[in-house]
């Protein structure tokens, strides 16, 4: 096949929005700065949406299968670990910047809107909504699937389980109420996090700003005519990274937990009930992209991916080369936020012997099964638009390459990467379940 794109429009195209933005900003064109800001501010929304029904039905699959106390038993060794830099900042009296980096994690959830008002006792922060557990429950999960969901004795839902352990852990630790909850109706919440002594922590601008994402803050200077926000719209596509980290770690923790109560086995069954349903109901949506439309979605998915890459063009098929991952990757080589991720510390082991769900390696880094997960999902039949090969990124400095097929080409792909996750080249497979089926499968 012929190729499609030259290699200065691949590096187009790999381009964020916030270099588009600041070259329209200096142009002094503020419609088409609006316009981009209402892409980038929906960047990384198919991630979140993805991560946040993954890691809900992670804490539904663990109920049903080893029942509440031992699920709660593991969601307090996930909190502990997710809150372990927090105890250390606090006790070192670090207290401003950890409660910054607390708000930071809700703030940058899909749909979450945040305002904040400090006393001498506290702070309270009103989600309203909730951009997590709030936004499943809004969104009837709780109520149409409460397997995967909800059915929890207290009456939390399972997303919310899991914060609730967080505070626990955080709690405990300092042996304080430092952080609450209280739930409110229609995926409201209020957070109170007490502070440590009656003087006030932050300026009336400071909590406004820390209340505001990036594009939320450009907004805001540009409804009052100040056109100074360069430093703004510069590294946009990162600035989700607190809760795009936190969660991101989280899986990791959940594919440990998997691997300790039933092996490998049980992570691949964990993975397949409740990552691939979720990867797969985005299947018809990228079966009916055209090769430019797929190569531009992919390239905005690594950018919010907080990844680093470059696109090259072969006969069939586009190849992303992530140097490194935004997850997996910054995993690997121990780069995630707030240092929160290290291979080795507790429930941060890899897997040292080869499995289909690890890409049949040795020593694999536990997190990049879920992508042995998703290529299997694809290679059972469906569209062939990002399939990782699990062979090229062995070592932390190496880098990852993901590969999204054109429509026109044979859908028979490298049997390399088939054998990867135990798949044969010649057998053709029925195409995996979405989400809803899955679902009503299994209730």
């Amino acid at each position: 096949m012929a190729r499609q794109f030259t290699d200065a429009q691949l590096a187009e195209i790999a381009r964020p929005f916030e270099e588009h933005a600041i070259e329209a900003l200096a142009a002094g064109d503020l419609v088409r700065v609006r316009e981009l800001l209402g892409q980038m501010e929906q960047g990384q929304a198919g991630l979140d949406a993805l991560s946040a029904h993954t890691l809900a039905r992670k804490v539904g699959k663990l109920r049903q299968d080893f029942g509440e106390e031992k699920t709660r038993d593991a969601l307090r060794r996930i909190g502990a670990r997710l809150m372990s830099t927090w105890v250390r900042q606090f006790r070192a009296g670090e207290e401003k910047a950890a409660i910054a980096d607390l708000i930071a994690v809700y703030k940058h959830q899909s749909g979450a809107r945040l305002d904040m008002t400090e006393t001498a006792e506290e702070l309270v922060v009103n989600l309203s909504p909730c951009g997590s557990g709030g936004r499943l429950e809004r969104q009837g999960a709780t109520t149409k699937h409460p397997a995967w969901y909800a059915g929890w004795s207290d009456g939390v839902s399972g997303f919310c389980q899991l914060c609730k352990s967080c505070q626990h852990a955080l709690n405990e630790e300092l042996d304080a109420p430092v952080w609450t909850t209280e739930k409110g109706d229609d995926g409201h919440c209020r957070m109170r996090i007490r502070k440590q002594d009656k003087e006030p922590l932050f300026s009336a601008d400071e909590l406004a700003d820390l209340a505001r994402t990036q594009v939320q803050r450009v907004e805001h200077a540009l409804d009052s005519g100040n056109t100074d926000v360069e430093h703004l719209l510069r590294g946009q596509r990162k600035d989700w990274k607190p809760w795009h980290d936190f969660g991101v770690v989280c899986l990791e923790y959940f594919y440990n937990v998997a691997l300790e109560l039933g092996g490998p086995d049980y992570l691949d069954e964990l993975l397949a009930q409740t990552y691939e349903p979720a990867f797969v109901a985005g299947f018809p949506r990228y079966e009916a992209m055209g090769d430019a439309e797929l190569v531009k979605e992919i390239a905005r998915t690594w950018n919010y991916h907080c990844a680093d890459f470059t696109i090259h063009e072969e006969d069939d098929r586009f190849v992303f080369r992530l140097d490194p991952c935004g997850s997996g990757g910054r995993l690997l080589r121990g780069e995630m936020w707030r240092d929160m991720f290290h291979y080795g510390e507790p429930l941060a082991a890899k897997m040292a012997s080869p499995h289909n769900i690890n890409f049949n390696r040795h020593n694999a880094p536990t997190y990049c099964t879920h992508c042995a997960a998703s290529n299997r999902a694809q290679l059972k039949g469906g569209p062939l638009f990002f399939l990782i090969d699990g062979h090229a990124q062995m070592q932390p400095g190496q880098a990852c390459r993901q590969f999204s097929y054109k429509k026109a080409a044979q859908r028979a792909c490298d049997p390399d990467l088939r054998a990867q996750v135990g798949m044969s080249d010649a057998v053709a497979n029925p195409p995996s379940q979405g989400i809803h089926d899955a679902e009503k499968k299994s209730l």
